[in-house]
């Protein structure tokens, strides 16, 4: 159940991810979730000895998932680093660690899986095949490697939070946080557990399995949440945005009709009552556009000398104010 809602969780942030790809310049973190998601989705039980049947190694998929599993670790912190960085360059000291960790992390692994003796396809396979050494150093290794990329990000997010001005950034990257601290008790109890495998010292284990059994989806969790906080935000504002925009733009473009399609020449490209009258019907990213220049032409038509003596009504000027205040929120200049 729990690698089940883990990966339902990590898609639901592939998903949301998605929506905004077109628009985003950078898709890191998108891909690394996919890659993450994957992963989780090999653990599932059922689909795990579905798959592990048909391939020649018995527990192969195992080693692939978790390969993937730290690939997507690597490129998630390095998208969370530069989120948090507000889109500035990691250190690349920093960089190079980080990439080197996970290499050497991925090549120990697969050296160490293939000395685990696992005759057959194991849904839990560290504790069935977790009293090997092999065994141990092949799980080890890996979240030693989540650890520290854990901590890294914990401390990235708590320089970073204060310094974000936007209320979802500091929301999402929070939670990220609480993920990461998450995310540490996780590591630190499966490296309890392979310790523990290995010595016999089943007390240990089963009090260190308590652990990783809440910290595992927790983690996965918290932290796609908070990756989904500001991207969601986003699209709730855009769809707000939109709104305004539908309930402006006919109010907007009735002002314009009855100053600036008088004074033609006040218009930035010429435009005559007649053709914007017809351009009322379309809703798309022009209607935007358009309201930005309706906005500028309105402007410089209260501001021609001879207009000086004609006003607009105080409900058409609230018209505008709003459309100034949404043309300003969008950051286009007036």
């Amino acid at each position: 159940m729990n690698a089940l809602i883990a990966a339902l969780f990590m898609w639901l942030l592939v998903v949301t991810l998605a929506l905004r790809a077109g628009s985003r310049p950078d898709n890191t973190m998108l891909k690394a979730a996919i890659v993450i998601a994957v992963s989780l989705t090999a653990n599932i039980d059922g689909l795990y000895l579905w798959a592990a049947r048909e391939l020649p190694w018995p527990n192969g998929l195992d080693l692939a998932a978790n390969v993937l599993l730290v690939i997507g670790v690597y490129y998630l912190s390095r998208a969370i680093a530069r989120g948090a960085r507000a889109g500035d360059a990691a250190n690349s000291r920093e960089e190079s660690w980080i990439r080197r960790a996970a290499v050497a992390a991925v090549v120990i692994m697969g050296v160490s899986f293939y000395f685990i003796d696992d005759p057959y396809p194991s849904a839990s396979f560290m504790l069935d095949f977790g009293y090997q050494p092999a065994a141990a150093v092949y799980s080890g290794i890996q979240y030693l490697y989540i650890l520290a990329v854990m901590v890294g990000t914990l401390i990235t997010c708590w320089r970073n939070v204060p310094k974000m001005r936007r209320k979802r950034f500091r929301a999402g990257f929070r939670i990220i946080a609480l993920g990461c601290v998450s995310g540490i008790i996780l590591s630190i109890s499966v490296v309890i557990m392979d310790g523990a495998n290995v010595s016999g010292n089943e007390e240990l284990r089963q009090s260190a399995g308590s652990v990783y059994d809440v910290s595992n989806p927790a983690t996965v969790v918290l932290l796609a949440t908070g990756l989904a906080v500001a991207p969601m935000c986003r699209i709730f504002s855009d769809l707000s945005v939109r709104r305004r925009i539908r309930v402006l733009e006919p109010q907007l473009t009735q002002i314009w009709l009855g100053t600036v399609a008088q004074a033609p020449a006040v218009s930035l490209v010429g435009t005559t009552a007649r053709p914007v009258a017809a351009r009322r019907a379309n809703r798309t990213r022009g209607t935007a556009d358009r309201i930005h220049r309706l906005v500028i032409e309105i402007h410089d038509w209260m501001d021609l000398a001879e207009n000086r003596g004609r006003h607009l009504s105080d409900a058409e000027r609230s018209v505008v104010d709003k459309a100034e205040g949404l043309c300003l929120k969008q950051g286009w200049s007036l």
